[in-house]
């Protein structure tokens, strides 16, 4: 009787197994302008999962989590992730601090691969930690090329003084061939008083100004800009994608971004379009690659449907074997990075982020 017994509960277990969710986590500073996008991007392509024949009965679940951009917070969220036997992988996290903080939580546990994170401290932190957007070591490099080749000689760059700020403009500063006139930490990403270093620009005349930062300081950033009628090219990472939404601060702005809706692809517009539909806005970079870093979550845990088969599953995609996302194909190499991504040269126009040049 105890063989029938067990067999029985084998048996339930099973049962329950199979209609249980898929579920994931999806870290990430949801309070941000950037992290709603993130989430936006997620939700869209859960909808669109959930509504393939194989998951009748059992749709994929999402568990968000929001870690207001730190580390500290995320590490412990990452503890609560591993610790929940029902969480398959991680969709994050989404900035750079986070994701590095939460690697090592995450390690040998479950696989997480960031949406949005750049730091180049996150290339090969850990055989569990992947991510769908290039390092800032190559998209600080791609962004000073561009300079470059619109003739620029004299640059200064300010930078948020946290991994991806640092990680950023230690990039463009190490590949601009021009002269560096001065680079300076943005301390308080909130508060920071930019005329001091508007009016030593304007003694200096750099003809380029990389800020590496978010949107946050941005806005003051490029309002004292305006105030003091500095002239030079002003260039961001995609950090600054979100200025966009001031038509008339942000115009002329530079951005290096690894999407736009206006890449003309097939499956980018196809993208464009259901974004539109159901969120009545277009889509920016990190609604983009929150939903590749999603749709390859999910077809790794098609294809191996256990915490280490997904790791694998990741680990081992190819060229021939990549997941074509509206980013580009995506895989990755033996350090986590995905192979052959950088950034899109855009320039803001009118609101919207316009095509400027390829980069080479």
């Amino acid at each position: 009787m105890k063989w029938l017994l067990g067999l029985l509960i084998a048996l339930v277990a099973c049962s329950r197994d199979a209609s249980a969710p898929i579920v994931f986590g999806a870290p990430g500073a949801l309070k941000e302008a950037y992290g709603q996008m993130n989430q936006r991007g997620i939700q869209l392509a859960e909808e669109e999962i959930n509504l393939r024949p194989e998951r009748k009965g059992r749709p994929v679940q999402i568990r968000y989590e929001d870690d207001e951009g730190s580390g500290v917070k995320a590490s412990r969220i990452a503890q609560a992730f591993v610790d929940a036997p029902e969480v398959l992988a991680v969709i994050g996290h989404v900035s750079s601090a986070p994701a590095v903080a939460a690697s090592a939580v995450y390690d040998g546990h479950l696989a997480a691969v960031a949406t949005s994170a750049t730091s180049p401290e996150l290339t090969g932190i850990s055989k569990w930690t992947f991510r769908v957007i290039s390092s800032d070591s190559v998209n600080g490099v791609a962004i000073a090329k561009f300079a470059e080749r619109r003739g620029r000689k004299r640059a200064a760059i300010l930078y948020e003084n946290d991994s991806y700020g640092r990680g950023l403009a230690n990039a463009f500063r190490g590949a601009f061939a021009g002269e560096v006139v001065g680079m300076d930490p943005i301390d308080d990403v909130k508060d920071q008083r930019f005329e001091p270093f508007i009016a030593y620009y304007k003694q200096r005349k750099p003809d380029v100004i990389f800020v590496a930062a978010t949107d946050i300081s941005g806005v003051p950033f490029l309002e004292e800009v305006r105030r003091q009628r500095l002239d030079a090219d002003l260039l961001g990472g995609d950090g600054w994608s979100l200025l966009t939404a001031d038509t008339t601060l942000a115009e002329g702005v530079f951005v290096g971004v690894p999407f736009t809706p206006a890449d003309p692809r097939p499956e980018a517009q196809a993208f464009v379009k259901a974004f539109q539909r159901k969120f009545k806005m277009l889509p920016d970079n990190n609604a983009a690659l929150a939903y590749d870093a999603t749709n390859v979550v999910y077809e790794a845990a098609r294809a191996g449907p256990s915490r280490a088969g997904i790791r694998d599953h990741l680990a081992a995609l190819t060229a021939a074997t990549a997941h074509h996302g509206v980013t580009g194909p995506i895989f990755f190499r033996a350090d986590g990075d995905p192979v052959g991504k950088s950034v899109i040269m855009t320039r803001i126009e009118r609101g919207a982020l316009r095509i400027a040049g390829a980069v080479p």
